[in-house]
């Protein structure tokens, strides 16, 4: 493997054997290297290919307006983040987490603060994403020796999000966060309720809501129609309740719900108001 381009003494930018262009990060491995080099690839932590001529420049600007620091200290929150949560983040999480991590300690040392509209969301919606941002804040804050605001959390929480969703856009995140609360706020005013957010049933009912609304597919599932019809005779509000959101769905998304899915949300939305079914 071949440095093209030495960030500093941590990251690099090489060339592998398929001529394909990797960002190489580990501790030493770019040390006293030159463009042409050969690197040593037993210091290799992290790597990750560079899939496009656009996202190499994005990546080598990205380098050149920000101190290495932030991305070395991106990499720490990166791999602290995915053994809480337990997961694998795209790639992409490393330029677009660096690049607000930079921002995010710019704007506090010139005493400029931003709020982020969706912090109530984020923090009930995104629970396990929020607790590992709480972590990320705090490392940040631990190594610039700066204080960040409560809104800084929710804004790594839903980098934490859309790194989960191979490279989804974060304004689909943002999209699928408002979706989630104007579906619960549909049962609230529907039933005239207050929803226990600490739950098991609330927690369930905005997972199922997440992963519908990453299926977005119209295939038609094969669904016991028989159950549907006496869920639907059964619970008449609940039923009415999911045609509020279906209808609601159609609008957002372009497509409402299903029978299956239909019945999907009457189970959770009975379990969520009547705790004991």
């Amino acid at each position: 493997m071949i440095a093209r381009k030495i960030f500093n003494n941590n990251i690099l930018l090489a060339e592998d054997k398929k001529q394909s262009e990797v960002i190489l990060m580990g501790k030493g491995i770019g040390f006293a290297l030159k463009p042409g080099d050969t690197v040593d690839t037993s210091k290799i932590e992290k790597r990750f290919l560079i899939d496009s001529e656009e996202m190499t420049k994005k990546f080598i600007s990205l380098m050149d307006d920000i101190p290495p620091r932030h991305l070395e200290l991106t990499k720490m929150i990166v791999d602290s983040a995915e053994k809480e949560l337990n997961t694998k983040f795209d790639d992409l999480i490393y330029v677009a987490l660096a690049d607000h991590i930079n921002f995010a300690v710019k704007r506090v040392r010139d005493n400029e603060f931003v709020q982020n509209a969706l912090h109530w969301e984020i923090q009930r919606f995104y629970k396990k994403e929020f607790d590992a941002a709480k972590e990320a804040v705090s490392l940040i804050e631990y190594h610039e020796k700066i204080k960040l605001s409560e809104d800084e959390v929710s804004f790594i929480a839903m980098h934490f999000v859309n790194g989960q969703q191979s490279g989804q856009l974060m304004e689909k995140t943002v999209e699928t966060t408002k979706i989630i609360h104007d579906i619960l706020n549909i049962v609230k005013f529907h039933f005239k309720i207050n929803l226990d957010e600490d739950s098991i049933n609330y927690t369930r009912f905005v997972t199922h809501i997440r992963f519908f609304l990453q299926r977005r597919t119209d295939q038609i599932i094969d669904s016991d129609q028989f159950l549907f019809e006496q869920f639907q005779r059964k619970y008449t509000n609940t039923y009415s309740c999911c045609i509020k959101i279906s209808n609601y769905l159609d609008t957002k998304i372009n497509r409402g719900l299903n029978n299956e899915e239909m019945l999907y949300f009457m189970i959770h939305i009975i379990r969520l108001i009547e705790p004991k079914v």
